[in-house]
């Protein structure tokens, strides 16, 4: 079926796109709605949004109701095998709008497996035995904390996912484009302080001082102008009551005092973050074959390699210990897919490998201990903590 997209962009169609929370829609079987964000993208992530509409349009042109999440992973997986010239059958089938669209990193050093995850897993543990569900996800490719605001304005959603770099002093981000100053917990702190409020500090109350925007600026090296609007963006977001933000920005959990700075920022009733190293990715095992001697192979050849039953996962560092390989091996293809199922999630195993969520440990138990935490792992929920105020 060959079809010819029509693409239509403009201002209008931006402040639609914006209330939507995303960056394109596929409207009917030849239509789809452009943001100009697009244009400002890395040349791969927007051939990957527009092949994902183009799949989209297929769907579309053979009406039906499939599941929202079940079309988005197909049009996912549909995008990275036309980008890699192989060819797909779509075969879903949709009847309303649909968008291409949590707040993700893009640019080299982003996090491109992540909107696939989460169109295909929506459910997001955050600790303390609650989960959210991500409705829909926004790969920024430009990104810094000025734009995580934006979104988040648009987005208008109660809870929302924030991946990116960072650890426990923040987020590895700008505060806004070209600013030297970053997201760390002393900065955020400040811009909190825009009022001074009472709080209980071994049991004694103490009123906390306020940080004029003359004081923001000279700590960030930002204009005055900088910090009001920064902090009239802040205004905003904590006007929308948000009832948590989930942080998956590396070991940011390990220190809960900046998880309260940021919780306080934002006004949210809660927020998570990891203590491991938070990571997106995609590997495909080999299949068949004893399992023990593939993994003593590749233990020689310097992976760290954990069994379980019949399947064998393992991990090689490479320029630095959050950069990693990965390897898999099972002894049957029903042997991986119940492993998947167990650690990964239902279905995730796919014609393009298994796209999965986890965080990777840099000091694994023992020499054959697991390396990541999968989100279906008991240790990977472990590893969350959940902060409320």
């Amino acid at each position: 079926m060959m079809i010819t997209p029509v693409l239509q962009v403009g201002a209008s169609v931006d402040d639609y796109l914006r209330r939507e929370g995303a960056l394109a829609q596929a409207v009917d079987r030849c239509t789809v709605l452009l943001s100009s964000e697009v244009a400002h993208m890395r040349p791969r992530d927007r051939r990957l949004i527009l092949l994902h509409e183009l799949a989209h349009l297929h769907q579309l042109a053979r009406p039906g109701n499939d599941p929202e999440c079940a079309l988005e992973a197909e049009a996912w997986d549909a995008a990275y095998s036309w980008s890699e010239g192989r060819p797909v059958r779509i075969r879903g089938r949709a009847r309303g709008r649909l968008n291409a669209v949590a707040l993700i990193q893009g640019g080299a050093k982003g996090h491109p497996h992540a909107p696939v995850w989460y169109t295909a897993s929506p459910v997001e543990p955050i600790g303390a035995q609650s989960t959210i569900k991500v409705e829909s996800s926004v790969l920024l490719e430009h990104i810094d904390f000025e734009a995580v605001l934006d979104q988040m304005i648009a987005a208008k959603a109660s809870e929302v996912v924030i991946v990116s770099h960072g650890d426990g002093n923040g987020l590895a981000l700008p505060l806004k484009k070209g600013a030297s100053a970053g997201a760390e917990r002393v900065v955020i702190d400040a811009l909190a302080a825009d009022k001074s409020e009472d709080v209980v500090i071994g049991g004694q109350k103490i009123r906390t001082p306020v940080k004029s925007d003359k004081d923001v600026a000279d700590l960030t090296k930002l204009s005055e102008t900088d910090v009001k609007a920064l902090r009239a963006k802040m205004s905003q977001v904590r006007r929308m009551k948000l009832a948590h933000v989930a942080f998956r920005a590396c070991n940011m959990g390990i220190k809960v005092e900046t998880l309260e700075a940021f919780r306080a920022f934002f006004g949210a009733a809660s927020v998570s973050a990891p203590t491991q190293f938070d990571s997106y990715g995609r590997f495909s095992p080999s299949i068949e074959g004893d399992v023990g001697s593939w993994a003593k192979a590749r233990r020689k050849s310097g992976f760290h390699i954990s069994i379980d039953g019949q399947v064998a996962f393992g991990t090689k560092t490479l320029d630095n210990a959050l950069v990693y390989q990965v390897v898999a091996h099972a002894a049957s293809k029903d042997a991986f897919r119940e492993w998947v199922r167990t650690h990964v999630a239902d279905g995730a195993w796919g014609p393009n490998g298994v796209v999965y969520h986890g965080v990777k440990v840099l000091h694994p138990l023992g020499p054959q201990a697991p390396s990541v935490y999968f989100v279906r792992d008991e240790a990977f929920i472990a590893n969350i903590v959940h902060h409320a105020g």
